[in-house]
């Protein structure tokens, strides 16, 4: 197969796409590895140099891994988790049972203007504003989903979001707060492209598809508690619903 060099779609990026279709079709498989730079060069006529840049880049989003004096292999499967009422797990626990290495980094927290669905859950007024955290939640240091949570100000007075690197939103407002979450819960899940942002945090490229996990989190009480929007890089990540 010989890519189009007329295309204004880089070359580089052609051959990644066509890595990325043969790894999800199962051509090559987790653990396999892929040709050498040679052989692609070969295959697919471009040059060495365009060849390395893709397999960089395909490292960078995790889908390939290079092994010193091996080569380069298709990245390990994706990261498991189960999403169904009564029986969620977190982010940290799936990635422990998947034998990954969970962390999390805390990008910024600021205030905001509830939007109409954000004041349905936590029935606010017009008036009132929203706590928002951004973090990235990685696995062995490969970004796994660009997260936001959402609570009104006086739900966790004096937070302290700083808390929240390498920490889990569950366990600190049970330690800090006394305040257990409720084990029903509701989650809406949505696909869209990933916008430029995204793919920066993400590692992955502009308009290829993202998970959305919407969940509305209630206390023990079935009180509205906080919100979290997860922008998930699918390619990495399957949910059970």
């Amino acid at each position: 197969m010989i890519l189009d060099k007329n295309s204004q779609q880089p070359l580089y990026a052609q051959l990644m796409r066509v890595i990325k279709d043969n790894i999800q079709n199962g051509q090559y498989k987790a653990g396999d590895q892929i040709p050498t730079e040679t052989e692609l060069s070969d295959t697919y006529g471009v040059s060495r140099i365009t060849v390395r840049k893709t397999i960089e880049e395909l490292c960078a989003q995790g889908f390939l891994v290079k092994r010193q004096g091996k080569g380069t292999f298709v990245e390990m499967p994706k990261i498991y988790r189960k999403i169904e009422q009564d029986n969620n797990i977190s982010f940290s626990e799936s990635c422990r049972a998947n034998g990954r290495n969970p962390s999390s980094h805390v990008l910024s927290c600021s205030f905001t203007d509830a939007q109409d669905w954000q004041k349905d859950f936590f029935h606010m007024g017009d008036s009132q504003s929203l706590y928002h955290i951004q973090r990235i939640l990685s696995a062995d240091g490969l970004p796994i989903i660009y997260e936001h949570i959402y609570f009104p100000i006086d739900t966790f007075p004096e937070f302290q979001a700083q808390k929240l690197e390498n920490g889990s939103m569950y366990r600190l407002i049970k330690e800090e707060y006394h305040v257990q979450e409720s084990e029903k819960g509701r989650s809406v899940i949505e696909v869209r492209l990933a916008s430029q942002t995204t793919a920066e945090y993400l590692r992955m490229n502009v308009g290829e598809p993202v998970m959305i996990l919407t969940s509305y989190i209630n206390d023990h009480k079935e009180n509205p508690l906080y919100i979290s929007y997860e922008i998930i890089a699918g390619f990495r990540y399957s949910l059970s619903i």
